[in-house]
């Protein structure tokens, strides 16, 4: 008997691993072919039936069906996000904290112009739209990450990336290329590497990397615009960034957690998770403001 099982949540090699090794422990699997997100079977419908085999899929902690998996259009979502405030209950939340604490740093931000940065010459041109970007993608990197905490979920790289190509053309711009990289990648890959151990060795290989990349093109992307517009490229830069963190999210929500039961719910207490994004935001603002810069950069930004 042939059947054709759908599974979404096959992310990278480990899962196929996984799932593999749990298949050649069942005789009666003949034989089986995983694709991006189904799985066909060859297998004896008199000792192992379709629902055996999506039971099997699910104790191995994946998402799995006969049938494929609905999906709703973004206006449906919407729709749904309006009507059903219980099931995004966590969403919301995430939502209010990432509002509160881009308020909260934005506030910080004012007050410390008028009590002590203003005395910098030429801060305000200088350094007030870049302080503008950091608070921004701590915060919206903050609240990527949280989600992704919350659930325990499996989206191994892009954040990493993200974090890197973001944080580091802010730094890239203000300090030069030394420390736009080196801070971009540091970052990129740790935070690469930590949403990747979801996935075993290999995500967190794919994790680094991905961190790797992003941490240095961002600074790239500053330096060669340096003297061309920069500050006119940059609104777009970050709209972009945002949104492709927003669609993480939403990917999560979507092929992670919806139609999952049992889905593990932890999420991070607002006050852990303001105290991180400042120390991380203020720590960044610091090197931006008094950290080394190249030779160029001094006086051109």
């Amino acid at each position: 008997m042939k059947t054709t099982v759908f599974v979404p949540d096959i992310e990278c090699d480990s899962c196929v691993k996984i799932l593999t090794k749990k298949f050649k422990t069942i005789s009666a699997i003949k034989q089986f072919t995983i694709k991006e997100d189904q799985i066909i079977f060859e297998h004896d419908e008199k000792s192992l039936s379709p629902e055996d085999i999506v039971k099997t899929i699910k104790e191995a902690d994946f998402r799995a069906a006969t049938n494929p998996f609905e999906r709703k259009s973004f206006k449906e979502r919407m729709r749904d996000f309006k009507e059903n405030p219980a099931k995004y209950a966590l969403e919301r939340r995430g939502i209010i904290y990432a509002l509160t604490i881009f308020i909260i740093l934005s506030v910080l931000g004012i007050f410390a112009y008028f009590t002590f940065l203003h005395t910098i010459p030429n801060f305000a041109k200088d350094y007030g739209w870049w302080l503008l970007y950091l608070i921004l993608s701590t915060t919206f990197l903050g609240f990527a990450l949280w989600h992704i905490q919350s659930y325990k979920g499996k989206v191994t790289c892009m954040v990493g990336m993200q974090s890197g190509m973001m944080l580091g053309a802010i730094l890239g711009a203000t300090n030069g290329f030394f420390i736009g990289a080196f801070v971009g990648m540091l970052i990129g890959v740790l935070v690469g590497a930590w949403t990747g151990t979801c996935c075993g060795i290999m995500g967190v290989m794919e994790g680094m990397m991905a961190g790797l990349m992003g941490g240095t093109m961002g600074p790239m992307i500053s330096l060669m615009m340096f003297f061309d517009h920069l500050l006119w490229f940059m609104p777009l830069y970050m709209l972009i960034n945002i949104i492709i963190l927003l669609g993480l999210s939403y990917l999560l929500f979507e092929e992670v957690v919806e139609h999952k039961q049992g889905i593990q719910k932890k999420h991070i207490d607002f006050v852990t998770f303001a105290f991180i994004t400042l120390i991380v935001t203020v720590a960044l603002a610091a090197l931006m403001i008094y950290g080394p810069k190249s030779s160029f950069i001094i006086g051109g930004i």
